[in-house]
């Protein structure tokens, strides 16, 4: 396992993003702050990840890993292996790559993520977490 250390004091708002990527139905807002990137997820009534960001993706599943915090709406999680599970509003999750994801209702999905942002939306970045 490795640490990881802040070594600078850095201060962003997801008000004025680093990068700002608008794929199908959904809205990411990246900040970097020291060498950690962040994300504001916007995700719109109707986004289903298997037919909003599969075809760009070009994997089978989401191969993101995600660890966030959700502001408010509702997302519903399945695993390859058929494990559902059910984000709201105050709930913080981790979730494994595998997974197709979807928005319920008719409220957006608005979360902050923490981990493997730095790709959201980014055309056939095939759940790689680069930097560009």
């Amino acid at each position: 396992m490795t640490a990881n250390f802040i070594r600078a004091l850095a201060v962003k708002s997801v008000d004025i993003p680093d990068k700002k990527r608008c794929p199908d139905k959904a809205e990411f807002d990246l900040v970097t702050v020291d060498d950690y990137s962040v994300a504001r997820l916007i995700l719109e009534p109707g986004w289903r990840w298997s037919q909003s960001a599969k075809p760009t993706e070009m994997t089978e599943y989401c191969e993101h890993n995600h660890l966030g915090f959700c502001i408010s709406g509702s997302l519903e999680i399945e695993t390859s292996d058929g494990v559902r599970s059910t984000i709201r509003a105050n709930d913080t999750y981790a979730l494994p790559p595998g997974h197709d994801e979807w928005v319920v209702g008719t409220e957006p999905f608005v979360a902050i993520e923490f981990l493997g942002t730095a790709s959201f939306g980014r055309p056939r970045s095939r759940g790689m977490h680069a930097l560009i």
